[in-house]
């Protein structure tokens, strides 16, 4: 019998697939009712998927360890999938990722991981990452949770909000363990540092290194292009007495004075004796970089 007919296009070539079952013959065989798959046939592409689980994989990795955009994921597969006369929908790379972190999740509960509960205790605790991807405004949002120090996926979810309540339903699971966090990484995301603050709020935070950079980067280019053209200007916030201080500005919403808001405001200045910084080494493993060497 005929199971499914479909199309799987993969990096390495377009597939006309014709997925057949079989089942014994006799209907006195105890295993009459039973249909026997083929294991390659459902190894190519996930059920009702076109695309293959290769690329799926390669979309996870070009997101979490690349650190690439929606739109330089959709660049890469155009390119990949171009010698085979065969396109992708940008639209498409977000609904790969949300399949790659369900069989992330679904590859065992970090509750029931023996083997990673040991590692933890080993390591002292986990480094909570949080990162999220949206294709563009107005879309879902695929958020995963990882430990920063093993790599450990801990929670992935398709959210339509990224209200601070909704992150920290995220994050339950997490809170759940009921293992120490050592540390804790997001986006700067305001939504983001509210939940992190008001789960665990005298552990050391910090922003994604990744993303501090990129903005830094963009905020540079701004600079510089206003300084071609002769706009150039320093802001300056007035308040009594005179000019507001770099301080006194409200670090991301949060509230002053918050562990959040001083970790934020360290970073920012460099204070080699703030905590976050003292994380360093660890935390440069933000969403797939190097791993620290933890004893």
């Amino acid at each position: 019998m005929t199971l499914t007919e479909r199309t799987v296009i993969t990096l390495e070539e377009v597939i006309k697939l014709v997925h057949a079952g079989y089942r014994c013959p006799d209907p006195r065989c105890a295993g009459y009712q039973r249909t026997y798959r083929s294991v390659k046939a459902d190894a190519l592409a996930l059920p009702w998927f076109t695309y293959g689980v290769d690329i799926v994989l390669l979309v996870g990795r070009l997101r979490l360890r690349e650190h690439q955009t929606v739109d330089e994921i959709h660049q890469e597969l155009l390119k990949r999938l171009e010698p085979l006369g065969v396109k992708i929908a940008r639209r498409e790379v977000l609904y790969l990722f949300e399949a790659y972190c369900t069989l992330l999740r679904a590859s065992s509960e970090a509750k029931d991981d023996v083997e990673w509960l040991a590692q933890v205790e080993k390591n002292g605790g986990i480094i909570v990452s949080v990162d999220g991807i949206q294709p563009e405004k107005g879309n879902e949002t695929v958020y995963l949770v990882r430990d920063a120090l093993t790599g450990r996926v801990l929670a992935a979810e398709n959210v339509t909000s990224s209200e601070t309540a909704v992150m920290k339903a995220l994050l339950a699971s997490v809170v759940a363990l009921g293992v120490n966090v050592l540390g804790t990484i997001s986006d700067a995301q305001e939504s983001e540092l509210l939940a992190v603050e008001e789960l665990w709020p005298e552990v050391p935070h910090q922003v994604c290194q990744f993303h501090v950079l990129r903005d830094a980067s963009k905020t540079a280019e701004d600079r510089r292009q206003a300084d071609q053209n002769g706009d150039a200007q320093t802001p300056a916030t007035q308040g009594e007495g005179g000019t507001q201080t770099d301080q006194e500005v409200p670090e991301h919403g949060l509230a002053p004075g918050s562990q959040a808001a001083r970790g934020a405001r360290r970073l920012r200045h460099g204070d080699p004796d703030g905590p976050e910084h003292r994380w360093a080494a660890a935390l440069q493993v933000c969403h797939g970089g190097s791993q620290p060497d933890v004893r």
